[in-house]
């Protein structure tokens, strides 16, 4: 899997940004989705 990407990224800097990029945007989700969750059930 780690050579998958080689060919849309210029280097591995830019390959180790994206998956960190991924990485906090998952986070925002889940906890987008835990908050509206909460808000929901206290309505």
């Amino acid at each position: 899997m780690k050579d998958e990407y080689k060919e849309f990224y210029e280097s591995n800097e830019e390959d180790m940004n994206s998956k960190s990029d991924a990485k906090v945007i998952l986070f925002l989700i889940i906890v987008a989705v835990m908050a509206m969750t909460y808000w929901v059930a206290v309505q």
